[in-house]
């Protein structure tokens, strides 16, 4: 099926145009098997008719918006498209890679909606379009007075006469004076009319060219609307001009070097509401009721009116009375619509994603009484959200300000534990308050580094002297670097030496690399300039190794659940992700070159870069079934760990506030990597927000379907009903701190 949809109130614009992105984002999800092309005027041109610029050339000019937007935002206008439509586009067009593909694609023309729909069946593609939607007006095209005025149901007809193309003209009436309205009554508009534009097409009358549709913008607006064919109300109307005015010419007209300095004009003033029968016409206009059953009585009775027309303006008599749509099984979005539940949960991640269906099953079980739906619901309609999405997909503005309606899964600000120089800054801030805390020792010595290119590392350097002094002066210690805003390993490297670190800085300006390396050096290069900040380490020369596991470098990732202001739970049940290669001891080798990225392989236990390599055999192991450690052992870190979550979160929101805020209607989930050193020592590697959940592994699965139950039962739950009581199993999600933000240490 072939679209055009064209209109006379033009392209994107919140006040002119509200209607159109919504209903065009309906009808590619509900029909994505339709292709459709959108070609509007420029500007708004309501109230021309039928009717085309006689002697004036059209431009074409080219917009793009985003297919899921919210807003009427979008790319351009550019004088070309941005991509290829379809194959048999007439139009010349270049690739623009910052035009996402999907992308709604807007030919916007400096004409008349009829120009709009001339150009566009006769001159954009090769083939037959099936039919030209115009619309949806903002307003009503109902009786006489208005619809021989249309520019909507101008533009139908010019699709019949000039294409001999079915049409439909929409119009969505709006009252007392309410143009904007709720984006849910929107969606519902948008149903309604996608679905009796479906049944129009799969039942047209062969006698009918066009139909005028006219949706009511109505609160009660339902899926049980009745929808009632109804011919032209033909009314009558006085001038929709007041006058004579007398005025100034305009400066620089002819009219102004002419003889009178005067010029007699007419304003623009219709009266809305003065309409007249016109078999009460007597040679005065008099005052009539509303004719029954035509089109003007069914929308002012807020019902849907559906008028058949011939492309001369006559009605089509023999259809008249109630129009009934087949009942089909309305589709995840429709009912999303139809339903305005109290309670809602929006699982606004990709199906598609590892954790989907452990979340949607964990909501199901621990909140019954909310419906799940993919989007986020009206905000006026609803009694209380709680969203499931990513970072950029949650509202931080009510997150902050509708505390006790709009729950979510992340903070606003937790940089100081998710930027790797943050982290450093609260950990250090916090041992000299604190000296005595698990931190001192189980974060290794951290500087920051800040340079802009590899050139400039002496200078830097100079600024942290410290650094310098340890690096000179450091008896032998071997050192990471690593960028404080990078993440999957990237940009991580070995070095023990000023030279070492120079050349290492150097490489990532070399291009350069060896077959062996280079795919391995896309995932793992940098660009010093874009990132800047660094954290340089001491590097745990003395890691733990398995003998059962070839002896390979392995971290434990723990998941760790704050809740609120300020709860923390540790997850239990750990992983061990595992180096590719057995791991090689620098301290003993008599050359070690800190570039050489297949050496650096037995140092980095990031899964996502192990895929590049021929060597990966088990990364992922769980924690608890590692068979070289003893259960003494296991609890002897386990209990580390617990006493790090404890201090670095306490940590965080006190020294560090600023950069840390648990929000009261917030939770997060962090992934939370620790080394372990060969006498059992915990040391604290780093906290990622938006942890990769796959990374478990289909065998691990049931071990991130239980953190979800658990989650949704001790945290989730009690958030959002602080009245239900908490149930926690300490054995598998231990709770190791509660904390008021009032209670400063």
């Amino acid at each position: 099926m072939r679209i055009l949809i064209t209109n006379d109130d033009g392209p994107l614009n919140d006040d002119f145009s509200p209607y159109i992105r919504p209903f065009i984002q309906h009808i590619k999800n509900a029909h994505p098997h339709w292709d459709i092309t959108v070609c509007v005027p420029h500007i708004q041109r309501s109230w021309n008719g039928k009717a085309h610029l006689a002697g004036k050339d059209l431009s074409a000019t080219f917009i793009y918006s985003d297919i899921e937007s919210d807003d009427n935002s979008y790319w351009g206008p550019f004088n070309k498209p941005q991509k290829l439509q379809s194959k048999d586009s007439k139009l010349p067009y270049i690739i623009n890679p910052e035009i996402p593909s999907d992308s709604i694609e807007w030919i916007l023309i400096d004409g008349t909606p009829a120009s709009c729909s001339n150009i566009a069946l006769h001159l954009l593609k090769d083939t037959k379009f099936d039919l030209v939607i115009s619309g949806p007006n903002v307003g009503r095209n109902s009786s006489a007075a208005y619809i021989t005025s249309s520019a909507t149901v101008g533009a139908a007809m010019e699709s019949v006469i000039t294409g001999d193309t079915k049409a439909i003209a929409v119009s969505w009436a709006y009252y007392e004076g309410r143009k904007i309205v709720p984006s849910k009554l929107m969606k519902m508009a948008s149903m309604r009319t996608t679905q009796i534009i479906t049944h129009l097409i799969e039942n047209w009358d062969d006698q009918t060219d066009i139909y005028s549709i006219n949706i009511p913008l109505v609160d009660e607006l339902s899926s049980s609307t009745k929808i009632f064919y109804a011919p032209i109300w033909e009314n009558r109307w006085t001038a929709i001009f007041n006058g004579p005015h007398i005025r100034e010419p305009v400066k620089g007209s002819m009219i102004e070097d002419g003889r009178d300095n005067e010029l007699i004009s007419f304003n623009w003033s219709p009266d809305f509401n003065n309409h007249k029968n016109s078999h009460h016409y007597n040679g005065d206009f008099a005052k009539g009721e509303i004719a029954q059953g035509t089109d003007m009585d069914i929308i002012e009775k807020r019902y849907i009116s559906v008028t058949p027309l011939r492309a001369t303006f006559k009605s089509i008599e023999h259809l008249t009375g109630e129009l009934t749509l087949k009942l089909t099984i309305p589709t995840e979005e429709e009912s999303e619509v139809l339903e305005v539940p109290e309670l809602v949960t929006s699982l606004t991640i990709s199906k598609d994603e590892y954790i989907y269906k452990p979340i949607k099953q964990a909501m199901t079980k621990f909140l019954p009484n909310y419906k799940i739906q993919s989007k986020l619901p009206d905000f006026d309609l609803v009694q209380k959200i709680f969203q499931y999405g990513d970072y950029e997909q949650i509202d931080v503005d009510k997150l902050m300000l509708e505390s006790s309606k709009y729950f979510a899964n992340s903070y606003i600000y937790r940089k100081a534990l998710i930027r790797k120089h943050y982290l450093a800054h609260t950990v250090h801030s916090y041992v000299v308050k604190h000296p005595e805390s698990i931190l001192k020792t189980a974060v290794l010595p951290s500087y920051t580094l800040d340079l802009d290119y590899a050139e400039f590392l002496d200078d830097a350097l100079d600024e942290s002297w410290e650094l310098r002094h340890e690096i000179e002066f450091g008896r032998g210690r071997w050192w990471i670097v690593k960028p404080s805003m990078s993440e999957k390993g990237q940009g991580i490297r070995v070095f023990k030496t000023i030279e070492d670190l120079q050349k290492i800085f150097d490489s990532f300006d070399d291009e350069s690399g060896d077959d062996d390396s280079a795919e391995f050096m896309d995932d793992n290069k940098i660009v010093i300039s874009q990132l800047r900040h660094f954290i340089v380490q001491e590097y745990l020369t003395n890691p733990l190794l398995l003998p059962s596991m070839d002896n390979k470098k392995f971290h434990i990732r723990c998941y760790i659940t704050c809740k609120g202001d300020l709860e923390v739970f540790v997850y239990n049940r750990m992983l061990a992700l595992f180096a590719p290669t057995p791991y090689e001891d620098m301290t003993k080798q008599f050359y070690f070159d800190p570039t050489d990225l297949k050496k650096l392989q037995s140092h980095l236990t990031n899964t996502c870069l192990q895929s590049k390599f021929e060597t990966k055999k088990i990364s992922v192991k769980e924690f608890s079934n590692l068979v070289d450690i003893s259960d003494e052992n296991k609890a002897k870190i386990i209990k580390q760990i617990h006493e790090i979550a404890h201090d670095i979160f306490l940590a965080a929101s006190t020294v560090n506030r600023m950069n840390f805020q648990p929000l009261p209607n917030a939770f997060e989930t962090y992934g939370v990597d620790f080394l372990v050193d060969s006498n059992f020592e915990v040391k604290l590697l780093e906290i990622n927000a938006f942890p990769d959940f796959k990374q478990t592994g289909d065998e691990l699965k049931s071990l991130i379907d239980e953190l979800f139950y658990n989650v949704a039962k001790s945290v989730i739950r009690p958030l959002l009903d602080p009245e239900h009581p908490e149930e926690c199993d300490e054995k598998i999600f231990t709770k190791v701190l509660k904390h008021k933000s009032n209670e400063w240490s």
